[in-house]
């Protein structure tokens, strides 16, 4: 599975990035906001986004927008990395678009966690689209 990681902070992007390709994961990485939007608008765009909260220029909660708005309807599955703590901007990841999110600094153990219940999650949306005959499977 591809997965965008998009972080302005080089020493993160480089940590998730080494512990999801040590997970079999296949990583496109994002050094901010505005790049990970033109990796997402893409054909072949990844199916789960790692996207850091605070990036310069477009921030990860405007991305997420912009993908559930743009992309409503793909399966895409978008974690939100935050350094804040205050209740009230946490729940503003729901607001924007986002599935999850996951609070720096992190255990690679929850991110696995969270990685895992995504795939899963991923999995059964695909799952369901194709028994719908939505999927590349309903093709004659």
């Amino acid at each position: 599975m591809r997965v965008l990681v998009a972080d302005d902070d080089p020493t993160y992007r480089t940590l998730v990035t080494d512990l999801l390709i040590q997970w079999n994961f296949e990583v496109v990485q994002a050094c901010d906001g505005r790049q990970a939007w033109e990796i997402m608008r893409q054909a072949d765009a990844p199916s789960m986004v790692i996207l850091d909260w605070r990036m310069p220029g477009m921030d990860g909660f405007e991305v997420s927008k912009m993908i559930r708005s743009e992309k409503a309807d793909e399966s895409i599955f978008i974690l939100l990395i935050t350094g804040s703590r205050h209740k009230e901007e946490v729940m503003r990841v729901m607001v924007c678009g986002a599935d999850d999110y996951l609070m720096k600094p992190f255990d690679p153990v929850d991110l696995k966690i969270h990685l895992r219940m995504a795939t899963r999650l991923l999995h059964l949306q695909e799952e369901l689209k194709r028994s719908r005959g939505y999927g590349a499977a309903a093709l004659p």
